[in-house]
């Protein structure tokens, strides 16, 4: 029997990396059901905020793509334009002949234009699925309020989502979707599928009276680099910070290096630029602790990542990833509370490498629990029915 064909539509893909979790996210749903579904991927030729195409790709046409790293292949379509025409999507996703499609996200040609075939009869007997990734979570509401209120909005009263289903990732998401489109909105939920934790991670070992910090993320305000920065300010403490990702909003990154031209001679900060996936979890391996302020996480790849080989996590309280404290993976904070963030990093520095051993181990102890207790075929088969 013929595997069943599940069109994926999102502007990012592999070898892309620069969308951060959601590229992360989709690969990791492919490799992990291609055994049950034939996937197709509609996407472009372009990374976030790139120029130029990827390199000895094929434009406008199927293709069949080994993912680096696995023995996994799969049919995609990169489109020559950063932003495809009515048309030329249309035609791409007739020619996948899937009776699934699964969007990613609100907000580019890859959602509204194939809402709209549907509405206006152009593609027929077609289950549409939509992974919201967050995007409606409080924090990320908050950018652009004015702007995503009227364009959801405009959403709920055009008809557009009437027959849409939707993919949650967590109980938090399902009641953000049933709160954004109604209590009768159709949402399954299956969580997002990790990369494996890694069995023989070895820890930073951890310097007296000190603390090597790494933020990995896009530099946007969303990850709230720039708090972290300014609270750096006031730490007396020695602290080795160092961040990884892709510069996404010039403007938020020229505050940022104003904060750090700011701190004191204790706190030594460098950018290293961007990570390509496959060597994150062993660039987490040389640090103390991640630290993640955001103001909104749907997953977190980098937390799961960053715990998936033992190195602990200071985060907000605005992501899946609760009570780390009890279970010694790492510490939840408030941040807006100064004075809580700084008596950590102090404390912190204060730990022996011996201290900070117990929190190496939780961290990947979480890491393995969530990834051998999360039913992931079960869900993604209900999840596509």
């Amino acid at each position: 029997m013929p595997k069943k064909k599940v069109l994926v539509l999102y502007e990012y893909f592999y070898p892309g990396f620069r969308a951060g979790g959601p590229v992360q996210s989709l690969v990791n749903m492919i490799v992990a059901m291609h055994h049950q579904y034939d996937f197709y991927v509609a996407t472009t030729a372009y990374d976030l905020q790139a120029k130029q195409p990827y390199q000895n790709i094929t434009l406008n046409q199927w293709v069949t793509t080994t993912l680096s790293n696995t023995n996994v292949t799969i049919n995609i379509w990169y489109a020559n334009k950063p932003k495809p025409s009515f048309k030329e999507l249309l035609h791409t996703i007739k020619s996948a002949g899937c009776n699934t499609i699964y969007i990613n996200g609100f907000y580019t040609n890859h959602f509204l234009f194939p809402l709209l075939y549907i509405k206006l009869g152009l593609i027929k007997n077609i289950d549409c699925i939509v992974a919201t990734r967050g995007m409606l979570h409080k924090g990320a509401l908050q950018i652009k309020s004015f702007q995503k209120k009227i364009y959801f909005t405009v959403l709920k009263f055009s008809g557009l989502m009437k027959s849409i289903r939707f993919h949650a990732t967590t109980l938090d998401e399902e009641s953000e979707i049933k709160q954004m489109f109604g209590k009768n909105a159709t949402v399954t939920i299956a969580a997002n599928i990790p990369k494996h934790p890694l069995s023989n991670a070895k820890q930073s070992l951890k310097q007296a009276n000190q603390i090597k910090l790494v933020f990995i993320s896009r530099i946007l305000s969303i990850k709230n680099l720039l708090l972290v920065l300014q609270y750096l300010q006031q730490i007396k403490k020695e602290i080795v910070f160092d961040i990884y990702g892709t510069i996404e909003d010039e403007n938020y990154w020229q505050q940022c290096l104003q904060a750090i031209q700011q701190l004191p001679a204790n706190i030594q900060v460098k950018y290293k630029g961007e990570v390509l996936p496959h060597l994150v979890q062993e660039t987490f391996m040389q640090y103390d602790a991640m630290i993640l302020l955001t103001k909104g996480e749907n997953f977190g790849h980098a937390i799961y990542e960053s715990l998936s080989v033992g190195t602990p996590v200071i985060i907000s309280n605005f992501t899946p990833w609760k009570n780390l404290q009890q279970q010694n993976a790492g510490w939840n904070v408030a941040i807006n509370d100064e004075d809580e963030i700084n008596s950590l990093l102090n404390n912190l520095c204060n730990y022996t490498d011996k201290d900070f051993q117990q929190y190496c181990n939780g961290a990947w102890q979480l890491a393995n629990n969530y990834y051998h207790q999360s039913d992931y075929i079960s869900k993604y088969s209900h999840l596509f029915l």
